[in-house]
């Protein structure tokens, strides 16, 4: 009885303490990582892809195709007056919270919804588009103003 009690015991497997300890520390540590990226994804997420961001991107766009190939521009308490090549009249001016854009003194065409402030600045041959979100969000932006050569 003896000898098959040591039989057992000889040919057992499994593992030992240090063996199940260090499989616990690397579970704990890769338990850790994982909670760490999740984290930090969602951190990104709430920063970069929130919906002011994608719109403001949205608006710089299509903002930045009314810079070309104009031949005058200026600025009148909150509204922006732009004169292309082609005389059309552009104005981009913000009521209630939109910033819309008019074209020939005809209908209006929303360009950017949920803003609180907006401040557009010249400084040739730049423009400074600066807009505050209803939710605190501040977003500025540099434009290159492309003037007809006369």
């Amino acid at each position: 009885m003896r000898q098959w009690k040591r039989g057992v015991l000889k040919h057992q497997k499994g593992f030992t303490l240090i063996e199940a300890l260090f499989q616990l520390v690397v579970f704990a540590l890769f338990t850790q990582l994982a909670i760490g990226f999740y984290l930090l994804i969602q951190h990104w997420n709430a920063s970069f892809f929130t919906e002011e961001s994608i719109e403001w991107e949205i608006f710089i766009q299509d903002f930045q195709q009314y810079l070309l190939e104009i031949e005058e521009i200026y600025q009148t308490g909150n509204a922006l007056y732009i004169v292309d090549s082609s005389a059309e009249n552009i104005k981009i001016d913000k009521i209630s919270d939109v910033l819309r854009l008019q074209i020939n003194n005809k209908g209006y065409v929303p360009l950017l919804m949920g803003i609180k402030n907006v401040d557009f600045s010249i400084s040739d041959p730049f423009l400074t588009v600066k807009i505050e979100f209803l939710n605190g969000i501040v977003k500025e932006r540099e434009l290159f103003i492309q003037y007809v050569e006369k």
